[in-house]
């Protein structure tokens, strides 16, 4: 082999290996940030400072969709117990976030121990339940009295541009098919069913507060 041979075989070699390190360096990580759990981080000082991208389970309760920056607390992804971290969030809160949601945090931990996101998605169980038995917004307005805080399935389909970030009192409104009558939906802290989108149809498991005109739900699911 002669040597300008010899230089363009090493030459060849050499973008090979560099493609090859490439390649895994992006498996291992995304956006210049490694997965880790929550297990993986807590307490353990060499992972201060290390740009990483955690996943857990939003701990119930642990959070206020009205302070800012956005502060909870997430643990092992579908853990209840065990170790614990808690989130500073400073970014747009996903409309599906709420109590046992599946939080992806990437950011930073700090010497404190508190990890620093700006950056969140979330995931959430598909929950699908038959609209058989519910009634529809017209028929609850047409019962008036007699459902006032009774328990009430309720179905109907997500009215546009009306699905909010939860912490306020009103998530989202619905109406029957056509676009009318409406109301709209209390359910400040818990998770949208994945998927949910202008336009689905809704089961709502609740009650109605003539008081408030709101519709309470206590359960989210798309209609089968």
């Amino acid at each position: 082999m002669n040597k300008r041979a010899r230089n363009r075989l090493i030459g060849v070699t050499v973008i090979l290996v560099i493609s090859i390190g490439a390649i895994f360096m992006s498996v291992g990580a995304t956006d210049g940030a490694y997965s880790r759990t929550v297990s993986d981080i807590v307490d353990k000082p060499e992972a201060v400072g290390e740009r990483v991208k955690v996943t857990g389970t939003v701990v119930p309760g642990s959070w206020d969709g009205k302070s800012s920056p956005m502060t909870f607390d997430i643990r092992n992804e579908g853990a209840t117990d065990g170790p614990v971290l808690s989130v500073v969030y400073t970014g747009a809160v996903p409309s599906t976030f709420g109590d046992e949601v599946t939080a992806i945090v990437t950011g930073v931990m700090n010497e404190e121990g508190i990890f620093e996101s700006t950056d969140m998605k979330t995931k959430c169980p598909s929950r699908y339940e038959s609209a058989d038995n519910a009634i529809s917004v017209a028929s609850l307005f047409a019962l008036g009295d007699s459902v006032v805080g009774k328990p009430v399935q309720l179905t109907g389909f997500v009215v546009a541009g009306t699905i909010k970030p939860p912490g306020g009192q009103v998530r989202f409104s619905i109406a029957d098919e056509g676009g009318s009558p409406s109301i709209d939906i209390a359910y400040p802290d818990g998770a949208l069913a994945d998927g949910m989108e202008d336009g689905s149809q809704v089961v709502l498991g609740g009650e109605y507060d003539a008081d408030s005109g709101l519709f309470k739900a206590t359960s989210v699911a798309m209609a089968e």
